[in-house]
């Protein structure tokens, strides 16, 4: 059985950095609503926000994290869906 260990990963919300000790058993999508708690963005739930790379690749939030085998001092970026957060 895998070992969780923690994982720092460094999650831009809306240009906002911010590091979320991740667990790295865990799907991907569990780092978001921590994320937004730390950055104070409250305002949308987290099935509305998703998660890219630098390249501007979206991320599979159901693949576990250690999957990724993200480096060290490697960036994520949360942003809102297309269309979400307009005037509705």
């Amino acid at each position: 059985m895998p070992t969780a260990k923690k994982t720092p990963i460094t999650v831009v919300v809306n240009g906002q950095p911010t590091i979320v000790d991740a667990v790295s058993i865990e799907p991907l999508g569990a780092i978001i609503p921590v994320a937004l708690r730390q950055t104070g963005n409250t305002g949308q739930p987290p099935e509305n926000w998703e998660l890219r790379d630098p390249d501007g690749n979206l991320l599979d939030l159901d693949k576990k994290i250690e999957d990724y085998g993200f480096p060290e001092k490697f960036r994520l970026f949360l942003n809102l869906k297309a269309g979400v957060g307009g005037n509705g």
